[in-house]
């Protein structure tokens, strides 16, 4: 049985009375906000409690199926990094039923970073680092497989790279901070509307946190900033 297989049988077997688009929803969510929590402690308190919340529809043997459904992602990113959580969405079969979103094939967005990727040697040669942004940005594929890209060009994308993601989904937003706290990849997740800008809430990976990412950015913007990598990756969902 392939890893993806056993994350599968994992939550099914925790469906029972409920949808398993409302399962994987809730796996997804308690996996990131366990994550942010143990960096981040703005706002934990009522983090804490909303996992709770989550965790309250389930019982013990319930919950263990998650921690071991997060190890298995984990072990995945691993051993083959790339938007595990975007497959599982799609052999899910979960695509359609949240908002008409698709996901987007992890191919295009392999296709995409190998398009981008001398914009980003130059950028680390010249600034240190790779600024990418990627507007609604579902699973994160693009962004990971930009990391990927960089390492297949000697470099590091653990300290040479830096995402800034946003997307109005709560479950892309949670879905895209798991896949680039487990690649180490330093990041700010935004939940916007990128049509009137306004923000719902800020998600710092631990690699942006524990390495002072705050400060450098900063002190980029103040000397005049890297240009970003821009994902151009169509949108079909997380």
């Amino acid at each position: 049985m392939s890893g993806y297989q056993a994350i599968v049988k994992l939550l099914d077997a925790n469906t029972g009375a409920m949808r398993m688009s409302q399962v994987f929803e809730d796996f997804v969510e308690m996996a990131a906000l366990a994550i942010r929590n143990a960096v981040d402690y703005c706002g934990r308190d009522e983090r804490e409690g909303q996992c709770l919340r989550i965790a309250s529809r389930y019982d013990r043997a319930e919950l263990d199926r998650f921690a071991q459904a997060l190890a298995l992602v984990t072990v995945e990113m691993e051993r083959d990094p790339c938007d595990v959580l975007g497959r599982l969405y799609t052999e899910l079969e979960l695509g359609n039923e949240r908002l008409g979103q698709f996901y987007t094939p992890y191919d295009v967005a392999e296709l995409m970073a190998q398009m981008q990727i001398e914009s980003a040697i130059e950028q680390v040669q010249t600034h240190g680092f790779a600024d990418l942004y990627e507007p609604a940005c579902g699973a994160g594929s693009f962004s990971v497989a930009a990391s990927q890209a960089m390492l297949e060009h000697g470099l590091i994308p653990q300290t040479q790279l830096h995402v800034t993601a946003e997307d109005i989904a709560p479950q892309a937003i949670h879905m895209i901070y798991v896949h680039l706290a487990l690649l180490h990849i330093p990041a700010v997740v935004h939940r916007r509307d990128v049509l009137t800008m306004q923000t719902f809430d800020s998600w710092f990976t631990p690699a942006h946190v524990l390495s002072g990412w705050g400060q450098k950015l900063r002190l980029v913007q103040a000397t005049g900033g890297a240009q970003r990598l821009l994902s151009t990756t169509p949108r079909y969902g997380p």
